[in-house]
């Protein structure tokens, strides 16, 4: 039996009753994994993977402890905290992914990665299928897809984001789309309204609101037309006219910059433009939560009362959609990786762009990805 050293075993996702153990490498075989919630027994394949650690308490410290093989070899173990849940009972459940980029086969700056493992359907289509599988098996009855949904807005591209929407559905999914820069390049097929007419969805027309028990979602169309970075002035008017008291996650494609000159790319929303959207849902939205996507990272700042958030793609590493769960007196978000054997066997890959660096700056940190908010009075 080989004895590689293991890589990569680490907790990348918690919730107050579960976490989402991964690993690059594990030796092929049998695992036992105790000391954190329920015993959990697989058969490792030798390559990446992850499983979900469950029965696990709120606001809990756990050291996993993992054995390989029939000798039981023990690795070293994992240690890990859940979150709390936020205070009241659970009203509703959501999912985002973003970053999709149907109708590309590639990754890198150069685009020299590509997929030589899945069989028949792109990486972007079996892993957005995936993780749509995967929000639907965890509870969520929405899924909204926030930008560069498509690579070139071709006639093929949009049918086959239907074609998504459409199997997301069939899961028991309500499907909302914002447009990202990729919905409105210049050398696009179709512009996006009549595209999202077309195909079935509902165009965002600035800023479209959909009230769900215990939230106000806003679904904000930050495209730019031509442009590649993103805008928020109109979403700004549209906030100041809210009124106070509500409650509201913010989803769209473009990230507000958290400064005045762009250190990382790709560019967001200008920094005084992002500082007047955040300001004005300070006052009409305190303790509001923006998820944007657009980077392709994991990150989470404050700005005042407000939390802002950026989410990767599931078709590169680390390949991930995002959970919002509403309570009462607040919510929580938790991003989960893709973890079908032939999608995670892809990201595990796409790590290695940018010589290797894209597997450090993508991830974040796990209080990046995963935590609870709770409503201010």
């Amino acid at each position: 039996m080989s004895s590689r050293r293991p890589t990569r075993l680490r907790v990348f996702a918690v919730e107050p009753d579960r976490a989402q153990l991964t690993w690059r490498r594990l030796d092929p075989g049998p695992v036992l994994i105790t000391g954190a919630g329920d015993d959990v027994r697989f058969e490792a394949d030798g390559g990446p993977g992850a499983v979900d650690l469950i029965g696990l308490r709120p606001a809990s410290s756990y050291t996993a402890e993992i054995r390989l093989g029939s000798e039981r070899r023990r690795l070293a173990p994992v240690s890990f905290r859940t979150i709390a849940a936020p205070p009241g009972e659970e009203l509703g459940r959501l999912a985002t992914v973003s970053d999709l980029h149907l109708g590309r086969h590639t990754f890198g700056f150069f685009d020299t990665m590509r997929d030589d493992i899945g069989e028949g359907d792109s990486t972007g289509w079996r892993c957005a299928a995936a993780a749509v599988d995967a929000a639907a098996a965890w509870g969520a009855s929405r899924l909204v897809a926030k930008g560069d949904l498509v690579e070139h807005a071709s006639h093929e591209e949009w049918r086959i984001l239907a074609e998504l929407a459409e199997y997301a559905e069939h899961r028991g999914l309500t499907v909302d789309v914002v447009a990202g820069n990729h919905e409105a390049k210049t050398n696009r097929e179709l512009d996006c309204g009549p595209a999202m007419v077309i195909h079935g969805f509902e165009p965002t027309d600035g800023v479209r609101v959909v009230d769900l028990d215990g939230l106000r979602l806003l679904l904000i169309d930050t495209s730019w037309d031509g442009h590649h970075r993103g805008r928020l002035d109109h979403a700004t008017a549209f906030i100041d006219d809210l009124g106070g008291g509500r409650r509201v996650l913010a989803a769209q494609h473009h990230y507000p910059q958290p400064a005045p000159v762009p250190h990382f790319w790709p560019p967001g929303v200008p920094w005084q433009e992002a500082r007047r959207f955040l300001d004005a849902l300070d006052r009409s939205a305190p303790g509001a939560l923006v998820t944007a996507g657009h980077s392709h990272r994991h990150r989470r700042r404050t700005h005042r009362s407000v939390t802002i958030t950026e989410v990767g793609s599931p078709k590169d590493y680390p390949g991930t959609w995002a959970g919002y769960v509403v309570h009462e007196g607040g919510v929580r978000q938790v991003v989960r990786r893709v973890d079908r054997p032939d999608c995670i066997r892809w990201t595990e890959y796409t790590r290695q762009a940018a010589l290797g660096l894209w597997g450090q700056w993508s991830p974040g940190r796990l209080d990046d990805r995963c935590f609870s908010l709770t409503w201010p009075d």
